[in-house]
C-alpha cells in the first residue's frame, strides 16, 4: 500500500509523511512540559500531525519581510529510531532549553513545534496567562532588503487562528509548480499540489503558465 501523501485540516493542506503514535504520548509530552496542550493543538496532533505545513503567516513585526514560514512541522512521538530525536516535539522541547535558542529566547512554558530551513521556530505558549497562544522567532541578516535583527513576536491568539491566517506565499507556489508542471496530469502529488493552489490562489494557472485544467 502506498504511503499517504497528504490530508486537509480546517482547509490547509497538511503533507506527510504521517507517523503513527502510541496513545499515551500526549500524555507523556504533557508530564514532562509539566504543562498541558491547549485542546484545538490535541486535535491537530490527532487529526492531521504531518510533516509539513507548505503556507506562510503575515508578521508586521518582521518587516521588510513580513511574510514568514514555518513550514517544517515538529512531530508527535518518537522518530523511526525509536528516539525522541530531531523533528519529534519531546526532542525539540529537551533541545530548546539549551544552546542557541535559549539564548535567544526564554523557554519557559514555550513548546517549539515548527520550524523552517532557516531555524526560525514556531512556539505554543503553554503559560497559564498566555496559554494556547503562538509566539516565533525569526533570525535577522546583515544585508539590505532582509529583516536586521532578531525578532521575537506574537503569531496568534491560538492554533485554530494560525492556520485561519495562513496563505500561500506566490513566490513559494511558483516554485512549487515549477517542480512539477512537466509530471503526468494523473500523478497524485501534482493533483495535490493543483488542488492546494486552487483553493487559495484562484488565479495560478494563467500566471504560471498553465491553463489546463485537471479534469483534461
Amino acid at each position: 500500500m502506498s504511503e499517504e501523501i497528504s490530508r486537509w485540516y480546517r482547509g490547509r493542506l497538511v503533507v506527510g509523511p504521517f507517523r503513527s503514535f502510541e496513545v499515551d504520548e500526549l500524555g507523556r509530552l504533557e508530564q514532562e512540559v509539566g504543562l498541558p496542550l491547549p485542546t484545538s493543538y490535541r486535535s491537530f496532533l490527532e487529526a492531521a500531525g504531518g510533516k509539513s505545513l507548505t503556507y506562510s503567516v503575515r508578521l508586521p513585526d518582521c518587516e521588510p519581510e513580513p511574510l514568514q514560514s514555518f513550514d517544517d512541522l515538529h512531530q508527535l512521538g518518537r522518530d523511526r529510531d525509536g528516539d525522541y530525536g530531531w523533528g519529534t516535539l519531546l526532542g525539540e522541547y529537551r533541545r530548546s532549553r539549551e544552546g542557541w535558542l535559549a539564548d535567544e529566547v526564554s523557554p519557559t512554558g514555550l513548546l517549539p513545534i515548527a520550524r523552517n530551513g532557516g531555524s526560525d521556530t514556531l512556539f505554543l505558549d503553554l503559560n497559564p496567562a498566555t496559554h494556547g497562544q503562538l509566539h516565533a522567532f525569526v533570525h535577522g541578516i546583515s544585508w539590505p532588503g532582509y529583516l536586521s535583527k532578531g525578532v521575537f513576536t506574537k503569531v496568534a491568539d491560538g492554533f485554530d487562528a494560525y492556520l485561519d491566517s495562513l496563505v500561500i506565499d506566490p513566490e513559494l507556489a511558483a516554485d512549487a509548480w515549477a517542480e512539477i508542471a512537466d509530471s503526468d496530469t494523473t500523478d497524485p502529488w501534482r493533483r495535490t499540489v493543483e488542488e492546494w493552489l486552487d483553493k487559495d490562489l484562484p488565479y495560478w494557472r494563467a500566471e504560471f503558465g498553465t491553463a489546463t485544467p485537471t479534469s483534461m
